[in-house]
This record gives structure tokens, sequence and C-alpha cells, in this order.
């Protein structure tokens, strides 16, 4: 199919025109680019920023749970050395109790053996 005139003349004008558009807007394109990534580098360091003060807030919990674990690990040992020291007192007593039980049960049978040897 041959073209005409009137057609090469148009199709010309249009692939001019389109390369006109293109090199307009490669400039315009490239500093899109550039402000989007400004853009976008601005949003990242906002949200890097929040993110970093987030983090800065759970840290700060994580040390004030960590203090009080620390001081309730102190106050568990406290605890736990007082609690065996009652309990090594308890087994203290409870064997003085235990030698005063058989001590009262042997006056206890000798006051019954004398008891009975005076009744006769």
């Amino acid at each position: 199919m041959l073209l005409t005139g009137n057609t090469k003349n148009r199709l010309g004008w249009l692939v001019g025109m389109s390369l006109c558009f293109v090199s307009i807007l490669s400039p315009m394109a490239a500093e899109m680019t550039f402000e989007d990534a400004q853009i976008r580098t601005v949003h990242a360091r906002q949200a890097m920023e929040d993110k970093k003060k987030e983090l800065d807030i759970y840290i700060e919990e994580a040390q004030k749970k960590r203090s009080v674990v620390t001081k309730l690990t102190a106050q568990l040992k406290a605890a736990q050395t007082k609690l065996d020291d009652a309990e090594a007192q308890v087994l203290s007593v409870e064997k003085e109790h235990e030698n005063l039980q058989k001590s009262w049960a042997e006056e206890a049978k000798r006051l019954k053996e004398i008891h009975s040897k005076e009744r006769r």
C-alpha cells in the first residue's frame, strides 16, 4: 500500500510532535522523580524518627521493668533467706518440743510410779 503525500505529512507531524513531547517530558520526569524521591525520603525519615521514638519508649519501659524485676528478685532472695531461717528455727524448736515431750512422759511415768508406791 502506498502512502499519499497528505498521509506522510500527518504521520511525520505526529512523530515529530511525539518526539517533542518526549523531549519536553524527560526533564519534567527527572524532576518529578527527584521530587518524588525527596518526598519519599522525608516520609521515610519521619517514619524512622517515629519508630525511634516508639523504640525509645519501649526501651525505657523495659529498663523500668528490669529495675522492678531486680528489686523484686532481691526481695525474693531476702524473703527466701528469712523463710529458710524460720524453717530452721521451726525444726530446732520442734526437736526441742519432742525432747521435752519425751522428758515429760518420763517424768509423768515416774510420778505415776511414785504415786502408786505411796498408795500401797
